[in-house]
């Protein structure tokens, strides 16, 4: 087998080309019916009351910061083990973002660390849980702190658009905002679903969703309601619809320093196409999961390697499948990594703790020692391949090749 196998990559089908095409074909190419039709379908999927879909995970996660009003110099707490922009959002707001341990049964924020930090660092501004991989994050033991110490949640669920998890017997989607003030979401094309580029904030508070919807558009207001002045002069032809009380159809009032995150009906038609299957992809990723543990059970065993969790009380629609060297394991994970990748296999490693990325270690010196999970976990930790058109010969392939490393 000699082409490139990646860690993720979308799944297109005829369905998913010929819903874009209808849009192209259409009047509307963005802030059309297909974004509002995309943001209601992703509401009813994960439970929430508002949608705010925009041009990427990134800019949903800081506009979920702004509508917060986090003011220059508060502290924002996320995960060490994620992305970069569960810290940078905190950033750009002018915060400074600082880290709290793992838990490694989860890979997740720890809650106990969480209250460690609020007991003799402070309480954060914000807290920002990440679904690690896409398995949820202990958000019930998040709200009872937020409530406790008063800090605000933002769930980023940019892995874990499907995935459920248990709580006082009810069963609550990622991103139902039950346990948070917003969730937010991502679609690009190695997620579950993927619109090119693409996220989403979810929140049950009518005003913070009427605060996203103006910075995704310039800060603009167009609801007559809200509307703060309206300095227009009454319409002077006859029969007209506009009263002389009401402001006429083209009004709009700036009410903010916005930006533009709006995202497009051509990527929205593609959402709506791609969430049609997402329990088809999430019982194939399962699956892949599953066959990668039996798989590699007796390496297990042996503690050669340390399979990714799985949580009693949830259900993962897994976004990535984190392997880790284990104690007896006689080779390193860069003689692993560069070993399967001659071999096209092209894993990657989840994350590089974002405090050892150079703009945070200058800005702020973190001691590494402070967060002796996330350094275990990084240190031994790759990702494999995952994504829903695997078929057996390349399934087999990896699972051969890393054996022969192994």
């Amino acid at each position: 087998m000699t082409r490139i196998i990646p860690y993720g990559k979308q799944s297109i089908s005829e369905e998913d080309i010929e819903a874009v095409c209808s849009v192209l074909r259409s009047d509307w190419l963005t802030q059309g019916p297909r974004v509002r039709e995309f943001e209601d379908a992703l509401a009813r999927q994960c439970g929430a009351r508002h949608c705010i879909a925009v041009s990427n995970g990134t800019m949903a996660l800081h506009f979920a910061c702004l509508a917060l009003d986090m003011a220059p110099g508060e502290t924002g707490l996320t995960s060490p083990i994620s992305f970069l922009a569960s810290a940078n959002c905190i950033a750009y707001c002018g915060g400074r973002a600082d880290f709290a341990d793992i838990d490694p049964k989860t890979l997740c924020l720890s809650p106990e660390k969480v209250e460690e930090y609020c007991k003799t660092q402070g309480v954060p501004r914000v807290v920002i849980p990440v679904d690690f991989a896409g398995v949820p994050a202990d958000l019930p033991q998040f709200k009872l702190l937020s409530e406790k110490y008063g800090f605000a949640l933002i769930e980023d669920a940019a892995h874990a658009i499907g995935s459920t998890y248990k709580h006082a017997d009810k069963e609550y989607a990622c991103g139902s905002c039950v346990h948070t003030d917003m969730s937010v979401l991502s679609f690009h094309p190695v997620k579950t679903i993927t619109t090119g580029e693409g996220g989403a904030i979810l929140t049950n508070d009518d005003n913070i969703a009427a605060k996203l919807r103006q910075l995704a558009n310039h800060g603009i207001e167009k609801d007559p309601i809200r509307f703060v002045t309206c300095h227009v002069p009454a319409p002077r032809y006859a029969g007209s619809l506009v009263s002389r009380n009401s402001p006429p159809p083209w009004y709009y009032e700036m009410h903010s320093l916005g930006f533009n995150g709006r995202i497009t009906d051509i990527q929205c038609a593609l959402g709506l196409s791609q969430l049609k299957r997402l329990e088809t992809f999430k019982a194939k990723r399962q699956e892949i999961a599953r066959r990668y543990n039996e798989a590699f059970a007796e390496l297990e065993r042996e503690q050669v390697v340390i399979l990714p969790p799985w949580p009693a009380g949830t259900d993962p629609c897994f976004h990535l499948y984190p392997i880790r060297l284990g104690p007896d394991c006689r080779i390193s994970r860069d003689e692993l990594f560069l070993g399967l990748r001659e071999k096209g296999i092209y894993c990657q490693v989840h994350y590089i703790p974002i405090y050892r990325q150079p703009f945070y270690r200058q800005k702020y010196n973190y001691n590494p020692g402070r967060f002796p999970e996330a350094e275990n976990y990084f240190n031994s930790c790759v990702s494999l391949p995952l994504f829903p058109d695997m078929d057996d010969e390349i399934f087999q392939y990896i699972i051969k090749s890393f054996y022969d490393f192994i």
